[in-house]
Parts: C-alpha cells; sequence; structure tokens
C-alpha cells in the first residue's frame, strides 16, 4: 500500500462536464428544499470525512475523525514496518521507519480532510460525490533521525583527508592529500521524509565530494621551506651567559609541522623543549643595588636587572633557527627582564652620607680565621630606623676573639647614637680592652644588640688590619654622644696560684674591681640630652699562675 499514491475517486456522475455538474447542483438544491432534504444532507455529512477520501492509500471516506484516525493508524501499520532500502554512494543499507524517527500521525491527517461544516450546497455535494486521495501527515523524531544519518555517513566512504609532513623521527615522513566524499545530512533527512511520504521503499541518499584544505601543493611547499631546512644542519641557541647547539637528532622529536591558515607551519612544542634545554640554566640573578665604600665615602651602587629564560622563549628561538640557513641558524633567545629588588633609589632613601663614628680594638697576632671570617660576614651590615641589630644573627660563630669583635661593634654602635638594648660585660677585664665600655660574646651566650633609633640608616664595615679589629659606623650624623668612665674603685686583689704541673703555663692575673660608665646622648645643635645613663661594671679578680718545678 503506498503512502501517496495520488488515486482521485469520483463516484454517482463519472466524469461529467462542469456544466452537468453545476445542473445537478441546482437540481439537487431544489429537490432538498423540496423535500426537506437539505437538513437531512447537512446532518450527513456533518463531522464525517467526505466520501471516498483516503489517506495514503487508506479508505477512512464517511468516517468521523475518531474512528477515521483508527482506521488510518491500522491501514499504515504495514508501511512502518516496511524496510527502506538506502543507498548511500555505492553502497545500500535497510533501516525501519521507526528508526529513522518516522512515524504517521492519523489524528493530525485526518483533520486535514476534514473542511468546515458548511451549508453551502457545492460542499455538501462534496461530500456525497467522492473526496481524494491525500498525503500523510508525518511526524518526525530529529534525534533519531540524526543517529541514523551518522550511522550510514561511514558508508559515504571517507571524508577528505589533509595532507601532511612530520620529522619527528629525524626523517621526513609524507602524508598524501586524499579527496573525500560525505553524506549532505539535511538533504538526506529531507529525502528520506520525502520517500516514506510517498511510499517509496528505496533512495538514494544525497552526497558531498569534498576536497582536502592541505593539498599536494601545500605538502611541496612544506617540504621544501620547513622541513628540509629543519633537518639540514644543527642550530645554536644564544644565551646571556652562554650557548647550546643542537643537531637534528637532538630536536626533531620536539618539531611539529600542522595546518595553520589553509597552509602547513612549523611549530615548536614548549612542553618538550625542556627536554634538551634547561631555560634556568642559563637565567642571570638580578643584583641589587647597594653601598659601596670603595672610595672611602658611601657611594650607591645601581642595581642591574637579571635574566630569565622560559620553555616558550627556547621554543620561539628553535623554531626560528630551524628553519634558517647559514649563520642565521645561530639564534639568541628572548629573555625577560628579572628586576632587583633593591634599586638605587632604596638605597638612597637610606640616608647614610658620611663616617659617623670609628672603633678600634687590638687583637692578638694568634687571631686566626675565625675573627677574620666573623668580621667579613658583620661588614656591610645596615641597620634601618627601628631596626634592632643583632651580633649573634648576623656573624654567628667567632671564637676566640668574640669579646674584642663585640667590643669593637658596642663602642662605635654607641658612638654613632644607637641604642643599647642588650650588653653583658665580661666577667674579668682583659688587659686591651677599655674598662666598663667593653662586651662579651659568644655563641650560645649572651648576644649584644643595638637599636637605631635615628631617621636614617646605619651601615657597619669592618676590618682586621694592623693588629686591631675596627669597626666603622656609617650614617647621617645626627647625635653628639659621650661615654666617660670613673676610676676604679671596690678593688679585689688578686689570689696567686703555685702550679707545678709540667704543663703549667705563668699567668699575671688581674686584680678585681668596679667602675661607672656615664653615657649622654644629645642631638646634634642642641645640647639638651635625649638619653643620658651610668652603668657600673664589676670584674672580678684574676688569679695570677706561678709555676714551680715538679717535687722531686
Amino acid at each position: 500500500m503506498g503512502l501517496l499514491r495520488r488515486r482521485v475517486k469520483r463516484r454517482g456522475v463519472g466524469h461529467e462536464a462542469e456544466g452537468g455538474r453545476a445542473v445537478l447542483v441546482i437540481v439537487l438544491a431544489l429537490l432538498l428544499l423540496a423535500g426537506g432534504g437539505w437538513v437531512a444532507a447537512y446532518a450527513g455529512a456533518s463531522g464525517n470525512l467526505p466520501r471516498g477520501t483516503t489517506i495514503a492509500g487508506v479508505a477512512v471516506g464517511g468516517q468521523d475523525r475518531y474512528q477515521a484516525a483508527r482506521t488510518l493508524a491500522a491501514g499504515v501499520q504495514s508501511e512502518l514496518d516496511a524496510p527502506l532500502t538506502l543507498q548511500v554512494g555505492t553502497t545500500t543499507t535497510q533501516v525501519t521507519p521507526a528508526e529513522a524517527g518516522l512515524s504517521v500521525d492519523a489524528v493530525a491527517s485526518v483533520a486535514q480532510a476534514l473542511g468546515p461544516r458548511s451549508w453551502d450546497p457545492e460542499q455538501l455535494w462534496g461530500y456525497y460525490s467522492g473526496g481524494s486521495d491525500l498525503e500523510p501527515v508525518v511526524s518526525v523524531d530529529a534525534a533519531a533521525m540524526d543517529a541514523l544519518l551518522t550511522k550510514v555517513e561511514g558508508l559515504a566512504g571517507e571524508p577528505a583527508r589533509d595532507g601532511g609532513v612530520d620529522v619527528t623521527s629525524g626523517r621526513i615522513e609524507l602524508k598524501a592529500p586524499r579527496e573525500g566524499a560525505t553524506l549532505d545530512r539535511a538533504q538526506a533527512s529531507a529525502a528520506v521524509v520525502a520517500a516514506f511520504s510517498a511510499g517509496r521503499h528505496e533512495l538514494s541518499l544525497p552526497l558531498l565530494y569534498t576536497v582536502p584544505e592541505i593539498d599536494q601543493a601545500d605538502v611541496d611547499q612544506a617540504v621544501a621551506t620547513l622541513a628540509n631546512p629543519a633537518l639540514a644542519a644543527p642550530v645554536t641557541l644564544v644565551f646571556a651567559t652562554g650557548q647550546v647547539t643542537l643537531g637534528p637528532q637532538d630536536y626533531a622529536d620536539v618539531l611539529q609541522i600542522v595546518p595553520r591558515d589553509g597552509a602547513l607551519a612549523l611549530q615548536v612544542d614548549p612542553t618538550l623543549v625542556t627536554s634538551l634545554v634547561d631555560p634556568a640554566a642559563y637565567a642571570v640573578a638580578p643584583v641589587d643595588a647597594s653601598l659601596s665604600l670603595a672610595t672611602g665615602a658611601p657611594t650607591v651602587v645601581p642595581a642591574v636587572d637579571g635574566q630569565t629564560y622560559d620553555a616558550a622563549a627556547v621554543a620561539t628561538a628553535l623554531q626560528q633557527a630551524v628553519v634558517a640557513t647559514g649563520d642565521a641558524r645561530t639564534v639568541t633567545v628572548p629573555s625577560a627582564v628579572a628586576p632587583a629588588t633593591v634599586q638605587a633609589a632604596d638605597i638612597e632613601a637610606l640616608g647614610v652620607r658620611e663616617l659617623v663614628s670609628t672603633f678600634g680594638v687590638p687583637v692578638p697576632a694568634t687571631a686566626g680565621a675565625t675573627l677574620t671570617d666573623a668580621v667579613g660576614r658583620l661588614d656591610g651590615a645596615v641597620v634601618r630606623p627601628g631596626e634592632t641589630f643583632s651580633l649573634a644573627g648576623r656573624i654567628g660563630d667567632a671564637r676566640g676573639e668574640g669579646d674584642r669583635l663585640a667590643t669593637a661593634v658596642w663602642n662605635a654602635g654607641s658612638l654613632a647614637g644607637l641604642v643599647d638594648v642588650s650588653r653583658t660585660a665580661p666577667t674579668s677585664w682583659s688587659a686591651g680592652l677599655p674598662e666598663g665600655r667593653d662586651a662579651a660574646y659568644a655563641v650560645g651566650g649572651p648576644d649584644l644588640q643595638l637599636r637605631d633609633d635615628g631617621t636614617a640608616a646605619v651601615l657597619l664595615s669592618a676590618r682586621v688590619a694592623d693588629g686591631a679589629v675596627t669597626v666603622d659606623v656609617w650614617s647621617t650624623k645626627e647625635f653628639d654622644v659621650a661615654l666617660t668612665v670613673g676610676a676604679r674603685y671596690a678593688g679585689v686583689a688578686r689570689a696567686t696560684v703555685a702550679d707545678a704541673n709540667p704543663t703549667c703555663v705563668a699567668q699575671a692575673g688581674e686584680d678585681g674591681f668596679s667602675v661607672d660608665l656615664v653615657r649622654t646622648v644629645s642631638r646634634v645643635g642642641d645640647p639638651t640630652p635625649v638619653r643620658s645613663d651610668t652603668v657600673t661594671t664589676t670584674y672580678a679578680p684574676v688569679a695570677a699562675v706561678v709555676c714551680q718545678p715538679a717535687a722531686q
């Protein structure tokens, strides 16, 4: 049973001419009027399909809409079960209408066959004289249709394939371009629906024939301008701190020749380039601005920015080098600036302008590398306004002569106006150290701490020379400082100890005593003291040792 068999059925008058039809209409009207049959004719036609009506070849004439819908649904079931044979290119396949998402909407199909209710004699005559063979209303499940087209699309053949060039193996490998065919999905969907509606079980789906975007000419061009140069010779990448030369066998596997804007282009994969070169190994660290005393006065040394490299920069340089020729295969890798943390303006703002104080303490000739190293760690220390300087935090270990270095730091700092936060005097006095102004220092023992309460920063410089350790304080002079030590008092005589040990070392010893240190600090140009105090230091006696011969 065809769904679109256009059979026009006529009953009663067969093939009468139009004039005869008009006469019959008039006669019928007169008869109906005369005999009251018009009302009966209207009642008989009301709500029913015209007699002789078929939908998709199924006779539904004279039935009301509900009965007609049931009749139509039953009548087209065989068509819904019958497969459709689809030809795609040179291949055929069969699918059911349900697989294509096709169904007949019986209710809508019947509704289109029903005309408006009317007393018009011509319309009443149409009802009784016969209807037409109509097309059904077909419903399409878009998702099912799309799934079907996807399923059969592979039968169209292979799609067009772009040509390609690959060098990752270190050799040039080509992929030939290919023309292809693909399903015209919009046209194919319409063709399936039209065939089903017309009752045709076989149809050809339209194809689109396509050409590759990257054709043989593009492949040939890429071989000549990209692949051949890339594998022709080594390249050299130049960094600020050195350079690295790579051969094609080194870098081939990071090269990619890819489609771009309708042609083939070479690119370097940054995620792989670090296997060839470590960008961080060639970085240059920035150098902060600093203060130099090389000229005998504080001088600002400008900052020097550093340079950093990343994988993207290396990839860019490598990509440029591999397609070049001759000397152009040596490429400087672009770098990023690594700015210094401390700039010259920061150093200028410290206010370190002049030598404010200096103090030296004699050291014995036996003072060794430990003291020298500690002095080196102290040299260049900067104390900003409000900060507290810690000797332990700056120099760490200073075994042997730590007291002498601490004494030099404390006196130089005190004379510059730094605030004494923490100072411990030695338990006994040692010759060469200033009475009442010495300081003890040992790792794990008392620390020496000084605070800058001025408006300018303080720079400490230190050196060991000419038998002394000397500490200088550089800043902007803000304070006048007076340190006055009184006479000894409360003396305690030293004891004398006789030692007959063969390893005995004679020692003169020291008497014990106390002294008072008066400290007065005032601002430059203003004699009014801002700080004044008295510090008493008491030294314990050190016994004299007299070596005696061992008993016989």
